[in-house]
């Protein structure tokens, strides 16, 4: 590979691609799109137009852009349901992979593209953008400094999450079916792998509440709030997640002091600028300036724009990138840990058995668990628990 310019194949072309790595891999000037694939014609127009591509280097077949010597790395982002083939179809091209968020559907799946990468000394990345927020990234910055003392409880609040639809052209409520996964704290897990990057170490169990109260008669098939308690070697973590209008932000506890951070229109992490990060230590508050962008989008863009030029220099360096797959596998399993304690009712320990139906099936392994009675999953009779 030329080290002047990454060459970049791209999988599935649907909005996460307009506001998130059109951005970048139109900006970036040593990363360059080569060829695209999308199963609906329609798409494969619009990402044509977006990159400036010739008809020759548009598919409907993805094998075709695995096919090519001029392509460096896929970067897939179909649905989590469609990605294991394509993975493992890239790697043995010998091709390096950059993948949406969650990186699987099961642990077990995850675990088999990571050796997979492996066996090929292959970098294999996920798309954990949130690491690269200007807010985030200085919240980090301030926890190992020291600024409030160790770090104690971390609360994570994503109370106001929008429910965006996926693409008209392919099927708007994709993140609603079980194929998903999960619901919104499969959807918005960056709060999962964020809260393991602030604490500096992997989960050890995990406690939920998960529930689909606003769908009410209607049903559902996955949740629309879940409210977590993770446990760390230094720590405690909460991540309350839910689609609607909720609370917004981040509240972090340490031995000496605390850090609040809050957006702008109170809204939610990766909707909005944020407005205020500041710390207090003996009672004494410090604002701390953030360096973003007037246009919430734009800064989501620059996340995913710096995420590439880690993956570029991880690719060129034969080094991890930030957001490696296997912290990718370890935030899958802390969310299906949270649907599994919802239906237990139990704190879940980590990791998984590799044996554990969650651990084989993911969601649909939940059936064949027991099911506590005053379970708020099981009486939603959410992720097939009705069936």
């Amino acid at each position: 590979m030329a080290e002047s310019t990454l060459r970049v194949g791209l999988i599935g072309c649907g909005n996460v691609v307009s506001y998130g790595h059109r951005p970048a891999l139109t900006s970036l000037p040593d990363v360059r799109l080569v060829a695209l694939a999308d199963v609906t014609e329609a798409r494969r127009k619009i990402g044509q137009e977006w990159f400036g591509l010739a008809d020759a280097d548009i598919y409907a077949d993805y094998r075709a852009v695995l096919q090519r010597d001029d392509v460096d790395v896929v970067v897939v982002t179909v649905p989590q349901q469609f990605r294991r083939e394509i993975v493992l179809g890239a790697f043995a091209a010998g091709k390096h992979v950059l993948s949406e968020k969650p990186v699987a559907l099961t642990p077990a799946i995850a675990a088999e593209l990571i050796t997979a990468a492996d066996a090929r000394s292959l970098t294999f990345g996920v798309v954990h953008n949130y690491h690269f927020l200007p807010e985030y990234h200085q919240i980090k910055y301030l926890l190992d400094a020291g600024t409030i003392g160790d770090l104690r409880v971390l609360t994570m609040h994503y109370l106001g999450v929008i429910d965006y639809p996926g693409a008209q052209e392919y099927q708007r409520d994709w993140r609603h079916t079980l194929d998903a996964g999960g619901g919104v704290l499969m959807d918005m897990i960056h709060a999962v792998y964020l809260a393991e990057w602030l604490f500096g170490g992997p989960a050890e169990q995990v406690m939920a509440f998960v529930d689909a109260p606003t769908y009410g008669e209607r049903g559902a098939l996955v949740e629309d709030l879940a409210l977590v308690q993770i446990a760390y070697p230094t720590g405690y973590a909460a991540v309350h997640m839910g689609w609607g209008q909720g609370v917004g932000g981040v509240d972090a506890s340490g031995s000496a002091g605390q850090l609040r951070m809050r957006y702008h229109q109170y809204q939610t992490s990766g909707f909005n600028r944020p407005a205020e990060l500041y710390t207090v230590r003996d009672w004494e508050r410090v604002d701390h300036p953030l360096d973003n962008l007037p246009e919430h989008m734009q800064n989501i863009g620059r996340s995913f724009t710096r995420l590439w030029a880690d993956f570029r220099d991880a690719v060129r360096e034969k080094r991890p990138p930030v957001a490696p797959a296997r912290a990718a596998k370890r935030a899958l399993e802390v969310a299906l840990a949270a649907y599994l304690s919802g239906v237990t009712g139990r704190v879940v320990s980590l990791p998984l058995s590799a044996e554990h139906p969650v651990y084989q099936q993911g969601i649909y392994g939940l059936r064949q668990v027991e099911v506590w009675n005053e379970s708020r999953a099981g009486r939603a009779g959410i992720f097939g628990l009705r069936e």
